[in-house]
């Protein structure tokens, strides 16, 4: 009920597992988010200030394509990432010396632009993954998808 592993582990299994959670985990936005992805009715067991925001939604979650740490998803790693000509280009490797894929997009592209591009380049069965950007070994949270590129470039 208070052991955050445990219960992120059990919300993965069934979000309404929420219910049971501690309140302080209740109020853990990746857990929330994780709980949501499951169950889109699990935000109602949330704590009320997580039910308004607005990336918890279930509509916002379903189209959220980064991973929860700890989750077991596919890692994208963004090898470079440039800004040129008032878009972004980008080259990136699925897993360990996987596929590799490039593309462009708007200048006005998130996080969770690039992350739902390369989901539906290369990653069509997977609901979610890992995305790590150049000069960074840590995941990209999905709590950053609404980030703007340009804060990155």
């Amino acid at each position: 009920k208070a052991d955050r592993e445990l219960v992120l582990e059990a919300v993965r299994q069934d979000g309404q597992a929420l219910c049971f959670a501690a309140d302080p985990l209740k109020a853990d936005r990746e857990l929330v988010l994780e709980a949501v992805r499951q169950h889109g009715e699990a935000l109602q067991h949330a704590a009320l200030p997580l039910q308004a925001d607005s990336l918890l939604s279930p509509d916002a979650v379903a189209v959220n394509p980064f991973a929860v740490q700890g989750s077991q998803s596919s890692v994208c790693t963004v090898l470079e990432l440039s800004a040129v000509d008032g878009r972004f280009r980008f080259r990136a490797a699925l897993g360990l010396g996987g596929k590799e894929l490039e593309g462009d997009l708007p200048h006005s592209t998130t996080l969770g632009d690039l992350g739902r591009h390369i989901r539906a380049s290369a990653l069509d069965q997977e609901r979610c993954f890992y995305l790590v950007l150049p000069g960074s070994e840590t995941p990209v949270s999905a709590l950053d998808v609404e980030q703007p590129l340009a804060d990155l470039v």
